[in-house]
This record gives structure tokens, sequence and C-alpha cells, in this order.
């Protein structure tokens, strides 16, 4: 067991700034690493543009809104130095290893967090 280090500073995690809409996809791809799920994996493109639909019935929400969306966001953080959120870092298959690694850093960062969860209702 390592020694303590009492001295040590805190570092504090980088909070990711995320505007109204983007918060509201990230939690719903997510929401099952919010619900502390065992294993969660994120939801399909279909799965939450469906739910955004139920949530938003006039936004207009489709597969590649929710896609396009989020590759947005994984760019924009990638660049602000998140390891993981690229093809050319993770590698082939990539299956659902970028939003995987998306939602853990921003549930880690404590960007994303349980409360975000009330933004849902009851779908």
């Amino acid at each position: 067991r390592p020694a303590a280090r009492h001295r040590d500073a805190t570092q504090q995690p980088v909070l990711w700034r995320l505007d109204d809409d983007e918060r509201l996809v990230l939690t719903v791809l997510g929401q099952r690493y919010l619900l502390h799920e065992h294993r969660p994996q994120p939801l399909s493109w279909r799965q939450a543009a469906d739910q955004l639909a139920e949530i938003q019935p006039d936004a207009g929400w489709t597969p590649k809104r929710v896609e396009h969306a989020v590759t947005a966001i994984r760019t924009r953080m990638s660049k602000g130095g998140v390891p993981g959120l690229t093809r050319e870092e993770v590698g082939e298959p990539v299956g659902n290893a970028l939003n995987d690694n998306l939602i853990r850093e921003l549930v880690l960062s404590t960007t994303l967090v349980p409360p975000d969860l009330e933004q849902l209702g009851d779908t």
C-alpha cells in the first residue's frame, strides 16, 4: 500500500463547459453511468435520439444529429487533452469505446453528475 501523502496538493478535475443541448444529449447517452449500472455502456444513437424526441418533441432529434453533437464534443475535449476520444488513439474495432471513454471522463470530472438525470423526467 502506498504511503499517504497528506501534504500533496489535491488536483481538481477539469470541469468541461457544456451548453444545455450538449448536457441533455450526454445525459441521455450516458444515463447508465449516472445510474451506477454494472458495466454501463452508452445508449446507441437511435436509442438516444428516440429518448430525446420524447423529451423535446419539437427539437428534431435524429440519430445523425445526436452523433454529430457527440462527435463535436469528443473533438473539442480531445483537443483539450483528453486521451481515447479519437479513432486514431483507440484503433479498430472502435465499437462503443469512444463514447465510453467520453462518458467516463465526464463522470470522473464531475461534469456530468446523477442530478443531471432530472432533465430526463420520467422517460
